[in-house]
């Protein structure tokens, strides 16, 4: 990091759209590690993000009541004729923030449950830059720092900050460390954590690391940062038969990659924000909360963690989020997101079949609890 990179974030007045633009576009290299080293501070050097206090929570309530009563959803034939969800609600409208056209922009049928990423889902993060924060417009704090987004800011320090904890005791013990982020959006945390790995001095042959999702352009953002990064674009393994590096590639966490069958196993594994779609194990549910027939599987969360638990070594970590039911996270059910709250209890019900044990280490918000899990043998 040099002193020029905050300056540069402060003369360009750069704001939480700015700043993803600057990370995951083509160009603006050098806003972009401007902006990466300011997120890098905040997450390994700086306080973790608070979750929001009571105050904000009971506001949230009163949000989402608002929003319940001013929201209309429509389905109808698109384009293809495949059916189409279309949502409206003029306060969001007229505020023109990019995440909360996110939310009303049309969305096909069978994935109209799902929240995908993109720039204005990135932005959350942005906020947790002081520099960049600073320049955020009254929407933008509103909309990416509310309740539910603190707690995903949250959830990503913790992501990146326990990812790089267990990275560096095998790298100290001698030991190679293989990592894999499984739904990994735009990989923004696994890239971070590479980052800090080699700026650290450990060994680049020593450190493998897999960012997996099943959307094409989500790999193609998170290539499009770690190309600009100093340390990561000099170790992004561009071909099949590289021993190490930063590997990114498109894959389902329900359909393996078939390499990963003839590749060693992982030794950290991370998956937040993926298993609160999928049924089983829950406490309770979206569709249960509002009277709708509840979720079928398959597929069923148990199937995402049996393909985790194929790909982990035996003593490896996982990391892993629970998902807490309260005002705040029922907001996107407004827009026809659903979700499967689960909490400690239901995930380590779910995870222990597979081997997964409690290390002890679970740090718990508002929403999200991160907790990570040591893989044993299974008894037969």
């Amino acid at each position: 990091m040099t002193s020029q990179e905050p300056e540069i974030l402060t003369r360009d007045s750069v704001t939480p759209m700015k700043a993803v633009a600057a990370l995951y576009h083509e160009g603006q290299t050098e806003l972009a590690r401007a902006v990466a080293s300011s997120l890098s501070r905040r997450i390994f050097d700086g306080a973790p993000p608070q979750p929001s206090g009571l105050v904000r929570r009971t506001l949230a309530r009163g949000v989402v009541r608002l929003l319940n009563r001013t929201t209309t959803e429509a389905t109808r034939p698109g384009p293809d004729g495949e059916p189409v969800t279309f949502f409206h609600n003029r306060i969001l409208e007229n505020s023109q923030h990019p995440y909360a056209a996110t939310m009303l922009e049309p969305s096909k049928a069978d994935t109209a449950a799902f929240v995908e990423g993109g720039d204005a889902m990135s932005a959350i993060y942005m906020m947790l830059s002081p520099r960049i924060a600073a320049h955020a417009s009254l929407w933008d704090k509103i909309i990416l720092d509310s309740v539910q987004s603190r707690d995903v800011q949250w959830r990503l320090v913790w992501e990146t900050r326990l990812t790089h904890e267990l990275a560096v005791q095998r790298l100290r013990a001698g030991q190679p460390v293989r990592i894999k982020a499984v739904g990994a959006g735009s990989g923004l945390s696994l890239i971070l954590v590479v980052e800090r790995l080699l700026q650290e001095g450990h060994d680049p042959a020593m450190i493998t690391a897999l960012i997996s999702d099943r959307e094409a352009p989500n790999i193609e953002r998170a290539l499009r940062l770690a190309q600009k990064l100093p340390e990561t674009s000099r170790h992004l393994a561009l071909h099949a038969g590289a021993s190490s590096g930063l590997f990114i590639r498109i894959e389902d966490a329900l359909h393996p990659s078939t390499k990963d069958a003839h590749e060693a196993p992982f030794d950290i594994v991370t998956i937040l924000g993926l298993l609160e779609y999928f049924p089983g194990h829950t406490f309770t549910t979206s569709e249960e909360n509002l009277g709708e027939p509840p979720p079928q599987g398959p597929p069923w969360a148990v199937d995402v963690v049996r393909n985790v638990s194929a790909l982990t070594a035996e003593g490896g970590h996982l990391i892993v989020n629970t998902y807490r039911l309260m005002a705040a996270s029922r907001l996107l059910e407004v827009f026809g997101k659903r979700f499967r709250y689960r909490g400690s209890k239901e995930m380590r019900a779910m995870l222990a079949p597979a081997g997964f044990i409690p290390t002890g280490r679970l740090l718990a918000a508002n929403i999200f609890d991160v907790e990570v899990f040591e893989k044993k043998p299974v008894a037969s």
